[in-house]
């Protein structure tokens, strides 16, 4: 199911921000510097700094895109750099000038103390640019000079050095599947194309009491009108879906427009679970967002495509699929071969290419399976002729309420899916799960 953009859950508020601020304090590092990690708002446009780790994984969960770390701060300078939080802007400020400080203080922003310190050695210079044209994010700071630049070339002002740092920073590194720590993924090649009102190809972990993960790419008409910071109406969409999945509606539902992805062509996408109920989404290996689930193994792993109402087409494609699950002897494996019989509503999912048997213990094993590489095409025209109760066309939301008419069942989605399931040897022991 392919969630309306209407009904999208909003992602973290900055009061969040504000509520974590007092914890935001610089914590040192062996070396005698710290690492400052560097945080993005999608919604609001702020790039947000912090010392604290603590800080950094309350924000990633809150939906905040993982930058990696802006520079290395020392652990102790005579030049402390104060933070500052705007509660009606939900923007933050750093600076090392007091006046500034106490100047911001007087017209209601609230001062959180000291976040970090500049290098007396001025060593790396953080070039400070402002947004004229902002609200939240109206500051940013940065010791790329490259960065610096640009932005100002589109209209920011330059401001000069806000402070000076160590040494450099580092960008989010890519991490692969295999090296990522997860206990369960899957990932492949997607492409999305098609025509209509809206489509999507997607992948899934699922479990067998109505919890399912999605995460792809969806072409959905307007939604730019919807989420302005998107130049397209293509994004990168998770569907969280708790409880609820055969019913419309938001409840029990989280779903996040992400950044702006492409049409019709190759990109590598991943879903992580660990062992904690967190999940993680991947484009190219890098991390562009977590959540927390209510998954409960075993899983169902699938590829899918799908469309949002009647004539909708697809035409798309996710190819080298891979499916990792274990990371002990007591872990599950994969089983058996991918199942595509599940096509429903004129939608086709079809293996184009059975993958790779892998025969060794671990988490790649396939008891057999030719599971590991295999390619999938998503192809068809949604034939969901007639209303709902309330005279609407059916939908990817509402499919679910009417007959499908090759299994003359209800409960289906609007979509063509390849499945494919864990499996327990019989010596587990079940008081893992």
């Amino acid at each position: 199911m392919c969630a309306s953009f209407a009904a999208v859950a909003a992602m973290a508020s900055l009061g969040m921000v504000a509520q974590t601020a007092a914890s935001g304090v610089a914590q040192a590092a062996d070396s005698g510097t710290t690492p400052m990690y560097r945080l993005y708002n999608r919604n609001s446009g702020e790039h947000f700094y912090t010392a604290n780790p603590d800080e950094r994984e309350h924000l990633l969960y809150e939906h905040w895109r993982d930058e990696g770390i802006g520079w290395m701060a020392p652990k102790e300078s005579d030049t402390p750099v104060y933070r500052l939080y705007n509660p009606n802007a939900g923007d933050h400020h750093y600076t090392v000038r007091a006046a500034e400080r106490d100047y911001l203080v007087e017209h209601g922003w609230n001062y959180e103390g000291i976040g970090w310190y500049s290098d007396d050695d001025e060593r790396v210079p953080l070039y400070r640019q402002y947004n004229p044209n902002a609200v939240s994010g109206a500051h940013n700071y940065t010791t790329s000079a490259a960065e610096d630049d640009m932005l100002v070339s589109r209209g920011w002002n330059a401001e000069g050095v806000g402070w000076y740092a160590v040494a450099k920073g580092q960008a989010q590194q890519a991490v692969t599947m295999d090296k990522d720590g997860s206990y369960a993924s899957i990932e492949g090649y997607m492409r999305l194309d098609g025509a209509g009102t809206g489509y999507h190809s997607k992948i899934d972990i699922s479990d067998n009491k109505g919890a399912v993960v999605s995460f792809g790419i969806q072409y959905e008409k307007d939604i730019h009108l919807a989420y302005p910071r998107l130049a397209s109406n293509v994004a990168f969409l998770v569907e969280n879906v708790t409880s609820h999945s055969d019913e419309p509606g938001p409840e029990g539902k989280e779903y996040l427009y992400l950044d702006e992805a492409p049409l019709n062509k190759d990109v590598k996408v991943r879903i992580s679970w660990y062992r904690d109920n967190s999940i993680r989404f991947y484009v190219n290996d890098l991390e562009i967002v977590r959540t927390r689930t209510r998954l409960v193994r075993p899983f169902i792993f699938a590829a899918e495509g799908s469309v949002a109402r009647n004539g909708d087409s697809i035409d798309a494609g996710i190819h080298d699929v891979r499916i990792k699950v274990g990371n002990d002897s007591s872990s599950y494996g994969t089983m058996g071969e991918w199942n595509d019989r599940n096509d429903y509503f004129g939608l086709d999912a079809i293996i184009s290419k059975y993958g790779a048997k892998i025969d060794q213990q671990g988490p790649y094993f396939t008891h057999g399976g030719h599971v590991q590489g295999a390619d999938f095409v998503f192809r068809g025209t949604a034939d969901i002729p007639g209303v709902d109760a309330q005279g609407q066309p059916w939908t990817w939301d509402t499919s679910f309420e009417t007959v499908e008419p090759n299994t003359g069942e209800i409960g289906h989605p609007l979509s063509a899916i390849a499945n494919i399931a864990q499996y327990r040897e019989s010596s587990d022991d079940d008081s893992e799960w």
